[in-house]
């Protein structure tokens, strides 16, 4: 196996264990905790999933889709702003979503295993994403994973000591 290989194998492995990491810090949420934040400018646990769902899908997949292979059409711009006024729903259930991203990295598991070496380091610049290859999609959605698992992290641990603060006080 070449080296190329060998880091492609071992960084789809990290990205399943992130999204097994993000099924697991999610799971047994009480009520309506997911939707807490110490802040209102901060995001939820819910949004922070449901941002990452659809960075997968609307930008991430049919980027990686667009470096893979030749023909396909190259991804819109994605906005944030748009995400959150246009297509975030509050009321998706937290599982679902985590189902969702399940189905969207499994498509690009996909795509992932059909790539050789070359195909995995072509360079794709002729679009307004500017200069990419598959290696670096894949390390990109690896970081943002991290970044969204480490805010749900934080989160739950806000929300741990919130909980203890409310009970010491009286309350909960």
């Amino acid at each position: 196996m070449s080296l190329t290989a060998e880091y492609r194998t071992q960084l789809v492995a990290r990205l399943r264990a992130t999204t097994a990491d993000l099924v697991w810090a999610v799971r047994d949420l009480p009520g309506d905790h997911h939707h807490w934040t110490p802040d209102p400018e901060e995001w939820s646990i819910h949004e922070q999933v449901s941002h990452l769902v659809d960075m997968e899908e609307h930008v991430y997949l049919p980027l990686l889709r667009w470096a893979a292979i030749p023909e396909m059409l190259e991804p819109a711009d994605y906005s944030r702003r748009v995400w959150r006024d246009e297509r975030y729903e509050a009321g998706v259930p937290l599982g679902d979503l985590m189902k969702q991203l399940g189905r969207v990295r499994d498509e690009e598991f996909d795509v992932f295993r059909e790539l050789d070496d070359t195909s995995w380091l072509r360079l794709r610049d002729d679009g307004h994403w500017g200069p990419v290859t598959c290696q670096w999609i894949a390390e990109v959605v690896y970081r943002h994973s991290l970044d969204h698992l480490q805010g749900v992290m934080g989160l739950r641990g806000d929300l741990h000591i919130a909980t203890l603060d409310r009970s010491v006080a009286g309350g909960v």
